[in-house]
């Protein structure tokens, strides 16, 4: 089934952290010209619903060339720049600025914030080894400086190990953290953009040297692409971190910037109140004098085509910034509820929560869960952390509590580690003991979670 051009501009507006929205809020303000930002001091003055969508602009742009400027420009002159605030004005720079520096809640050096971050993955404790020995090799730009046969050996494991679970270290926070080169670096923080950032990935991928050479019309002729799509990559990857770990220097730390916040009310363990962060996305409505010109005479077929679905498109683009918003204030809203000792008393009380047992509260699907959360975060009494880290895999126990994936595993880990070596349990057996301690699972579930340990099969356990 195709998703309606709606459809479309609302998941990949939901997909974006809030400083990603601010940037496609931006570039929807220079590409279309229906569309025009609402002065601070004024109210949001333009409320009619949205008007049925239209096609998309689908001109050409196959033969386009780059703009003679944008030739003159290299996106890889990033290295040293601080977040892009450059096209906001004045005000909301100020308080962008402000609300970060309230925000600065990392731990104080890199390798304290993955270490904090670890308590997030789900490792066995082999892997929590290695997992440390690969943090202990990572510089302050954010690179891994050893390569993963000299961790296999430090940690006496396979570098097939070590590289599953160096795959987990990059999952984490500042993204591109781990990387072996400049272009896994990128890879991995355009890998988080979603499909939004498919050409740019390409770039990358395949011909880095070019975007160095500021080849564009090279580029532009290797991807059949027009040279507006080149430059919009162009500017993507030059908004990436090339140092991932510099924003803990101590001269230029960045903040996180959260999408939302939970705070105790009143101080007290009453009731929890929720903040969804929009003053940073600038406020947008239709233009009223490009609408007023669409209803003159006189106007050729083409020009009103040219109005008609650039209006469409912006009102798309409106409606989706509202249902973005109200779908993360939803999600956050059952977080809350389900998760409310976390947010009063701390991590202690963190419960196993599903994508899956949200999705069916809020009555959306999964992949919507997991679009809105990602690379997303949330201030709270304990921290400034990751949407990601409340869910985890649960198993459900006979009296209906969860347990995650790891608590499980290590039951299973503890069984086999304490069974006569004569005897040894087989994959049934240890779905009977578990379903004796209150927790059901199929057998095929326990010889699954048996292999992620990476423990034998019965026959070959058996000792004589």
């Amino acid at each position: 089934m195709s998703l309606s051009p709606q459809m479309r501009v609302y998941l990949r507006l939901l997909h974006l952290p809030l400083m990603d929205l601010c940037h496609a809020v931006e570039d929807a303000l220079e590409e279309n010209p229906m569309l025009e930002e609402v002065p601070r001091s004024l109210e949001l003055e333009d409320t009619e619903t949205p008007a049925p969508s239209a096609p998309k602009d689908t001109d050409d742009e196959a033969g386009e060339t780059l703009p003679d400027d944008w030739a003159a420009k290299d996106p890889l002159t990033f290295a040293n720049a601080p977040a892009d605030l450059s096209r906001r004005r004045p005000e909301d720079t100020r308080k962008i600025k402000d609300f970060q520096e309230t925000l600065i809640t990392q731990p104080e050096s890199l390798f304290d914030y993955l270490e904090w971050q670890l308590h997030f993955l789900e490792l066995s404790e082999k892997q929590k080894r290695i997992a440390a020995e690969i943090i202990g090799n990572i510089d302050p730009e954010g690179y891994l400086k050893a390569t993963l046969e000299e961790i296999a050996t430090a940690s006496s494991t396979e570098a097939s190990v070590v590289e599953e679970v160096l795959l987990k270290i990059q999952s984490l926070d500042p993204p591109g953290i781990g990387a072996r080169n400049l272009r896994e670096a990128l890879l991995i923080q355009l890998e988080r953009k979603g499909p939004e950032a498919t050409l740019a990935r390409e770039i990358v991928r395949e011909h880095l040297d070019l975007l160095a050479k500021k080849d564009w019309k090279m580029l532009a002729r290797i991807f059949s692409a027009g040279g507006r799509e080149i430059k919009k990559a162009a500017e993507l990857i030059a908004r990436l971190d090339p140092k991932p770990g510099r924003s803990f220097y101590a001269e230029d730390a960045i903040a996180i910037t959260p999408d939302a916040t939970v705070s105790i009310k009143d101080g007290t363990e009453d009731g929890l109140e929720i903040e969804i962060h929009n003053d940073f996305i600038p406020k947008l409505r239709i233009n009223a004098e490009y609408r007023h010109m669409m209803r003159e005479k006189g106007l050729d077929d083409k020009t009103k085509e040219f109005f008609k679905t650039r209006l469409a498109n912006g009102m798309d683009f409106l409606k989706a910034i509202d249902l973005r918003g109200s779908t993360l204030r939803t999600i956050t809203d059952e977080i809350v509820r389900a998760q409310p000792l976390f947010f009063t008393r701390g991590f202690s009380h963190l419960r196993p929560l599903r994508l899956k047992d949200i999705a069916e509260r809020v009555n959306l699907h999964e992949s919507t869960i997991s679009r809105a959360i990602h690379g997303k975060y949330l201030k709270t009494p304990q921290g400034t952390i990751p949407y990601k880290s409340f869910f985890s895999q649960k198993v459900e126990t006979e009296n209906g509590d969860g347990e995650s994936q790891k608590s499980i595993m290590e039951r299973i880990r503890s069984l086999v580690e304490k069974e006569d070596p004569r005897k040894p349990l087989s994959d049934l057996v240890i779905a009977k003991n578990l379903k004796e301690e209150g927790i059901t699972l199929a057998r095929r579930t326990v010889t699954k979670y048996r292999e992620t340990l990476k423990i034998l099969p019965t026959h070959l356990r058996k000792r004589r």
